[in-house]
């Protein structure tokens, strides 16, 4: 999984060349670490000072504490979340061992912060998120990191959202 998700840290690589595009920061969705851990391999490699955030919803948030303690610790899963793309218990072995190393830190968001996230990206770019995968960019967008001046780049994925959670995104405001 991680080798395999390490391509989309390529593919972000080429588009970034193109662009002639240096990010300061990258921000992306957490739940077991696999996808951060295989493209955050690929970036640290040819970007080796840009900070990596992983986000996850709060409650969900055992990257980031684990991070924070150097060591893998568990949610309590008594909690729930809509981002229910994200709801590991714990990061997985392999996966924390390599984000220890290339990780700057982890975020929390909350699910009416992804849901705000989910409406912008639909009214400013067309984009259908889940909740999920809307979560780096609630980060961006709720100032759980300082964007200000910087090179920034999101990873929103995944668009498999219900209808009813979707709705409901869009009757939360936008930013």
């Amino acid at each position: 999984i991680i080798i395999g998700q390490g391509t989309l840290g390529l593919e972000i690589i080429n588009q970034l060349e193109e662009l002639s595009f240096v990010p300061d920061l990258i921000l992306c969705c957490c739940g077991g670490g696999g996808l951060i851990a295989g493209i955050s391999t690929a970036i640290k490699a040819k970007f080796p000072k840009t900070k990596i955030y992983s986000v996850e919803p709060e409650h969900f948030d055992d990257t980031k504490k684990s991070l924070e303690k150097n060591e893998i610790v568990s949610n309590l899963m008594n909690h729930n979340s809509i981002c229910d793309a994200l709801l590991a218990e714990k990061p997985g072995n392999i996966t924390f061992d390599i984000n220890k190393l290339n990780l700057t830190s982890g975020l929390a968001v909350s699910d009416y912060e992804s849901l705000k996230a989910m409406n912008s990206a639909y009214k400013h770019f067309k984009i259908v998120l889940e909740p999920g995968g809307a979560v780096a960019l609630a980060a961006a967008l709720s100032g759980k990191v300082d964007i200000k001046n910087k090179n920034v780049l999101v990873i929103a994925s995944g668009g498999n959202v219900d209808k009813n959670i979707f709705e409901s995104c869009l009757r939360t405001e936008t930013i």
